[in-house]
């Protein structure tokens, strides 16, 4: 009743015979023999969360070794990139789904405007926040855009105050708005 997909596996590119990636987005190390002359097998490499959901995968041969996004590794292996496009979208916008299936290269401007993203950010800059002075009194502003606008001030600073990452800005302090 339901289609089977098969996984294909395919070699890392500059990693030829050491690594692969497959098109679900797992990457593993093939069978070897190290410096010392034991024979390894090959594993599943582990993959890391480190941002947002985005995962990476530490590789290593020869001498060369780094940390790599995973749905870069897939992007390379798997999808031809014919307009030379320097970054990968992830379709249903989970950074975690590296499946070949979900990715496409294109550019940057492309990627930042997929699905809408700008409205949900704009959107959520519109939370409506407290400025508050040293002598304690509070102005209510509709958004933090727009007391930066207003007040002359730094609007990613604002936004760490809002955070908690600094406690004052131009001699005032924020809170969001309930």
């Amino acid at each position: 009743m339901f289609k089977e997909e098969s996984e294909i596996w395919k070699d890392v590119p500059g990693f030829e015979g050491a690594f692969q990636v497959s098109s679900f987005g797992r990457v593993r190390s093939l069978p070897r023999i190290d410096a010392l002359g034991h024979h390894r097998k090959g594993i599943l490499r582990k993959q890391g969360n480190v941002h947002d959901g985005y995962l990476q995968v530490a590789l290593e041969h020869n001498g060369k070794k780094a940390v790599y996004w995973v749905h870069r590794l897939v992007a390379s292996a798997f999808i031809p990139n014919k307009n030379g496009y320097p970054t990968v979208n992830h379709k249903d916008e989970n950074p975690s789904n590296n499946r070949a299936d979900n990715l496409e290269w294109c550019t940057t401007l492309y990627n930042n405007m997929y699905n809408g993203r700008n409205k949900r950010v704009a959107k959520a800059l519109e939370h409506p926040i407290n400025v508050i002075t040293s002598s304690g009194h509070h102005y209510f502003f509709s958004s933090q855009k727009k007391a930066s606008q207003i007040l002359g001030l730094n609007n990613s600073h604002i936004s760490a105050c809002l955070h908690g990452k600094l406690k004052h800005h131009g001699g005032f302090s924020f809170e969001w708005a309930v």
